[in-house]
């Protein structure tokens, strides 16, 4: 699928939830309101439903055409996948309920706090207690089954159509990444889960798994290769996805590696992410497989468990940007400390991803703005999930209405 096509069908997706909500919205006001304006609010989330079904198809017309493209990735892939177990599809299916309760509770609880004047006393008060029980349960719930709902690699290729990040790096260093930043109200997400969200600006991010885990570390979608003949797998995946991001670190596979991507693929595609806080040689046994050394762009990645950015011009000369630094137009890079904002410091490397694909002339705006929604990915999941179900349950209500029956 072209860029076009793709940003096409990403519009017309999203108009459709936005008119999905509209719809529940409207419905809500309706079921509050009284006389005239409860009927002008139902007519009008009628309309919304109906433009919210119509638009329905067309999306998922789109997104077969997305997913045809990934079909070489898929095969490829897919050999690696272990099938799930019946027990995993139901914890999925449990998943999904939690999700819909803490995005239901979530709702029930905004609402009863901005519509409860409207309300007498004993609904504002029924409405936040449900509100709050099915917000805890559904944050139990999901805290439990979501490793167990986490897609494999194969589904998340079909899933979005686009060729792939390649998401290298130590199995040993995969439990500082699976550790929770802070910066949300109720931290569910992970470090890795924030940096795949920022690297899905360029594509879906797949990730070997590491061997004999019981459960997949969630961020970017696992596949496990055999221990004897895993080269050949890495190595096409490099050709096929569009880029290939590497976290340093120890491990002679890892080195590897960083050998075979600098000598077959091309400047662009490699990424690499240096480590906060680790040996301090892992700069210095890069170089010895590059044509000239990093450049030291001064400190970074105080407290960020990525200290710094390295990605290359079309001639392999390396640029760094230190995690945690900003750019601030012709003053070069300033500390970020008066940034009112609260980011956490996985959002930090996303900023320097961004800024060192941007310095190379690679945009990706989106960047920073996915890894701070990974944030709150699981509520507005939830959030989603309970509307689409109250929508389709009122508009099944209101057809029966319109048939004749009560």
């Amino acid at each position: 699928m072209s860029s076009r096509l793709r940003r096409f069908a990403r519009l017309v997706t999203a108009l459709a939830v936005a008119s999905g909500y509209l719809a529940l919205h409207l419905l809500i006001s309706a079921g509050t309101g009284t006389g005239r304006d409860a009927g002008v609010a139902g007519t009008a989330a009628l309309v919304s439903g109906m433009v919210a079904l119509a638009l329905l198809g067309p999306a998922l017309w789109l997104r077969r055409r997305r997913r045809s493209g990934a079909a070489e990735l898929v095969r490829v892939v897919s050999r690696y996948v272990p099938p799930r177990r019946p027990w995993q599809r139901a914890l999925r299916v449990v998943n999904s309920f939690g999700l819909v309760l803490l995005g239901g509770g979530f709702y029930a609880v905004d609402a009863s706090e901005r519509d409860g004047h409207k309300m007498s006393l004993e609904m504002q008060s029924l409405l936040l207690l449900v509100g709050l029980g099915a917000l805890l349960a559904g944050l139990l719930i999901v805290r439990r089954t979501r490793p167990y709902a986490a897609r494999p690699a194969a589904r998340e290729l079909l899933l979005d159509g686009r060729r792939p990040v390649l998401y290298l790096r130590s199995f040993g260093d995969d439990e500082s990444a699976a550790e929770v930043d802070d910066g949300a109200d109720i931290n569910l997400h992970t470090r890795e889960e924030q940096l795949a969200a920022a690297l899905g600006a360029i594509g879906p991010v797949i990730a070997v798994g590491r061997p004999g885990e019981r459960l997949p570390h969630l961020g970017a979608a696992r596949f496990y290769l055999p221990l004897d003949d895993w080269q050949p797998t890495v190595l096409r995946l490099m050709e096929l996805s569009q880029a290939v991001v590497l976290r340093l670190g120890q491990g002679d596979g890892l080195w590897w590696e960083v050998e075979r991507a600098r000598s077959t693929q091309p400047a662009g595609k490699l990424i690499l992410l240096v480590p906060g806080g680790g040996p301090s040689d892992l700069l210095a046994r890069l170089n010895e497989h590059l044509p000239a050394p990093v450049p030291s762009e001064g400190p970074g990645g105080t407290g960020h468990w990525i200290s710094t950015v390295v990605v290359f011009e079309d001639d392999w000369t390396p640029r760094a940007f230190p995690v945690g630094l900003r750019r601030k137009g012709w003053r070069g890079w300033s500390t970020n400390a008066a940034i009112g904002a609260v980011e956490t410091p996985t959002a930090e490397v996303a900023r320097a991803v961004r800024n060192a694909l941007t310095s190379v002339g690679r945009r990706r705006r989106a960047m920073v703005w996915r890894s701070r929604f990974a944030l709150q990915a699981a509520f507005m999941t939830g959030y989603g999930l309970a509307v689409g179900l109250a929508l389709a349950g009122w508009l099944g209500y209101r057809a029966l209405q319109a048939a004749g029956f009560r």
